[in-house]
């Protein structure tokens, strides 16, 4: 306990000299697990996934504000910047920063790379407003699960099969408000990395952003469309074998995305020649061999991170795309390199452009308005640093991207 009253327990009760003016006897000792009578979490949806911004803990009796400080909690793998006291309420404000600037630990397919729960601590010990109850730490609760965000229940869940080969896989859709048959949508599909190729629900969603930020009010205001996020779970990567083979071929996993594109431009009012392919890691290999082996499929391409030489470049030569890496992501990054030159070689414009992620947004925009200005129908640009996640943690949120996608027509 930092900057408040000590209190001290002797022979089993507590003295009076911790109490100025209360007899001993008169103070209750409590453990936490007794004195915390509820436990909720505010989370939102952040650029490197779903996790909280707030815990609080209600406990019995109203507390005394100069009795607690951040030292009386710890909460595994967040850090805590603020507490706040509200009657009987101990409210943990939680930094909220980036954590993908560092590789994160993802030991395997089944570690989701978001947060679902926390284990808070009770470390110290916190008083009633009277002073008359002590509630002592050294107690550790585990947080409710997450509420969806918002964004992410705008999305609806259904699954696609594959007729021909009996692949079946999981897909969410978003329709924009007042969604009529009245004219045609860009359809937006999104294919995320390797690490939500699993059978949880929305997990694609929820990884980061993006597959939601195309359906925000801001980005909807300026480009209403459809939204696709492709989820790949692993019950079917084992089934049917990786959404994404080494050779640069249609495994059966994109014969069946190919097939759904088809199935939605026949049950939807969407716009054939704006259907614009995104994709980090994973994805952004997926969508390259999609568009190698179907050149007229997408109007413009945004890929993140890929961790695959194409198989085909030449085949890539005449599609728009936006190719963004870090330079901290060696793979990524090397082949960025090889294939822009390949593009080169055949006689096809690249616009370059190198940035920090951590520039402002005006700087990043400055960035890319500079690319953009050399119309060349592909863009690489590279983040100084960084790392692969990191990438695609930063890449949506530049507005100058997104609307660089949505001015590609076929």
């Amino acid at each position: 306990m930092k900057n408040r009253s000590k209190y001290l327990l002797a022979a089993a009760f507590l003295t009076a000299a911790a109490f100025s003016t209360l007899p001993a006897a008169s103070v209750k000792l409590i453990p936490a697990n007794e004195g915390i009578e509820n436990v909720s979490v505010e989370s939102d949806l952040f650029v490197d996934g779903l996790k909280a911004s707030k815990v609080k803990l209600s406990y019995a009796k109203k507390l005394h504000k100069d009795s607690v400080s951040i030292d009386d909690y710890r909460i595994e793998g967040r850090v805590i910047t603020d507490v706040q006291v509200d009657g009987k309420d101990v409210i943990l404000v939680l930094d909220c920063a980036n954590k993908l600037k560092n590789d994160p630990n993802w030991n395997s397919m089944d570690d989701l790379p978001y947060e679902t729960q926390l284990t808070v601590t009770q470390t110290g010990d916190v008083s009633s407003s009277n002073e008359k109850t002590i509630f002592s730490g050294s107690y550790s609760v585990t947080t409710p699960a997450y509420t969806r965000p918002a964004i992410v229940e705008q999305f609806s869940e259904k699954s696609f099969l594959e007729n021909r080969t009996g692949l079946k896989f999981r897909y969410n859709i978003y329709l924009p408000e007042k969604y009529t048959s009245g004219w045609n949508y860009p359809l937006v599909i999104f294919i995320p990395d390797e690490h939500v190729n699993t059978d949880t629900g929305k997990a694609v969603l929820l990884q980061g952003q993006g597959g939601t930020i195309w359906a925000t009010k801001q980005e909807q205001s300026k480009h209403k469309c459809i939204v696709i996020a492709v989820q790949y779970p692993l019950a079917t990567q084992q089934a049917f074998g990786p959404l994404v083979s080494d050779d640069g071929s249609m495994t059966k996993g994109l014969v069946a995305v190919k097939a759904l594109i088809e199935d939605l431009c026949k049950n939807y009012r969407i716009d054939k020649s704006r259907i614009y392919g995104v994709g980090q890691a994973q994805g952004a290999n997926a969508l390259m061999t999609l568009a190698e082996n179907n050149p007229d499929l997408f109007a413009g391409l945004l890929l993140v991170a890929p961790q695959k030489q194409s198989a085909a470049p030449e085949k890539l030569a005449g599609q728009k795309i936006w190719l963004q890496v870090s330079e901290g992501d060696h793979t990524a990054f090397s082949r960025a390199n090889l294939i822009t030159d390949t593009w080169e070689t055949a006689g096809v414009r690249v616009a370059y452009g190198k940035w920090r992620a951590e520039d402002d947004a005006r700087q990043q925009e400055s960035a890319v308005s500079a690319m953009i200005s050399q119309k060349a129908p592909v863009n690489c640009g590279v983040f100084e640093g960084g790392n692969r996640p990191y990438t695609w943690s930063q890449t949506y949120g530049i507005e100058g991207i997104r609307d660089w996608l949505f001015r590609q027509h076929k």
